[in-house]
């Protein structure tokens, strides 16, 4: 199996259990923010993070797909 296709299931697997991952390991939504002397700078909300995982999960899955079919046809 292609490196990008597995790359992409796992991204997609992530992007739909980020929030039960985050839970289990101990962090919260601050690990999607840059803090700088206590103040938040920058942050994402989860959910924009579990959209952008599933879309370059998608990707991956299209480029590896795409490999696979080349490959193929030599």
């Amino acid at each position: 199996m292609n490196s990008n296709i597995i790359w992409g299931i796992v991204l997609l697997a992530l992007s739909l259990f980020i929030k039960p991952l985050l839970a289990i390991v101990g962090l919260n939504e601050r690990f999607f923010g840059l803090h700088w002397q206590g103040e938040t700078v920058f942050s994402l909300s989860p959910f924009l993070v579990r959209i952008i995982l599933a879309v370059i999960g998608i990707i991956m899955l299209i480029i590896g797909g795409i490999q696979v079919a080349k490959q193929k046809n030599k």
